[in-house]
């Protein structure tokens, strides 16, 4: 018990230090061997370089794999490394699906505040401070992550992403296994399975990158993501409204911020 306390002590303090950082999934192949067990990598940090995170059960909301709309849990033993190991089936695309709990983060100054909402395409949030209805000092947001991967075994272009119920969720509307060398990639971001309009849409392509893209969301939550090599790929989206969740609420958080992210990795 005292080892579970320590790793989900830290895992959350990481995410409270780092929460204008990206949380994404990254596994060790995204197009394995078929029959192939795959670890499967919780990762929090910026420049698609983050730290491994273990996995932590109570930290876990959600964790599945999807493959032809159907579901099943997907589980690590805490204080693993990669968090998950997952085993794609039928040689078609799997989707691995990741949802935190609730965690906290007060911005000290007004400054840290605009400074996030402005690089985020979040500023709509600071009117309402201009207007003295929320303040400008110790405002605490309540956020949490949706994080979603791609495998597809190799030599296969069989299977397709399909929404999974997620509160924020990016959704690929085409295999990337099956792009040509040209070949935009559709995506579309869902909020409470509705699609979510201009939003902003970050896009690093490769390890330890700078975002390579910056696009925002269509009026029907769609985005084309560049041909940029085979990547791999890291897309991530915030939606940040008055507080919604029981746990928000009842903290006195003054915004709510649900986190988008998706990887996975072209054929060519």
């Amino acid at each position: 018990m005292r080892i579970l306390t320590l790793l989900l002590g830290f895992a959350l303090t990481s995410a409270t230090v780092a929460s204008a950082h990206e949380y994404y999934l990254l596994p060790k192949d995204f197009s394995p061997t078929a029959g192939t067990t795959v670890g499967v990598e919780h990762r929090l940090g910026q420049k698609f370089n983050g730290n491994q995170m273990p996995w932590v059960t109570p930290w876990n909301i959600r964790s599945e794999t999807w493959q032809d709309g159907n579901s099943k849990p997907a589980k690590g033993i805490d204080g693993d490394r990669p968090a998950l190991k997952v085993l794609p089936e039928n040689g078609k695309l799997s989707a691995v699906i990741h949802q935190s709990n609730v965690d906290f983060l007060t911005f000290k100054t007004w400054e840290k505040f605009v400074n996030y909402t402005n690089k985020e395409g979040l500023a709509h949030a600071q009117q309402a401070s201009n207007d003295g209805i929320k303040p400008k000092v110790e405002l605490k947001e309540a956020y949490a992550r949706y994080a979603k991967t791609l495998i597809t075994p190799a030599g296969s272009t069989e299977g397709s992403d399909v929404p999974t119920g997620l509160k924020i969720e990016l959704v690929a509307l085409k295999n990337p296994m099956s792009l040509s060398k040209t070949d935009t990639m559709p995506v579309q971001l869902l909020y409470d399975g509705k699609p979510l309009s201009g939003a902003n849409l970050k896009v690093f392509v490769g390890i330890d990158t700078e975002v390579a893209y910056r696009i925002i969301t269509d009026a029907d939550g769609k985005a084309n993501v560049p041909a940029d090599g085979i990547g791999p790929y890291l897309l991530n989206a915030i939606h940040m409204t008055e507080p919604q969740s029981e746990t928000a609420k009842s903290r006195n958080a003054h915004w709510e911020s649900f986190w988008a992210s998706l990887t996975f990795q072209r054929a060519q």
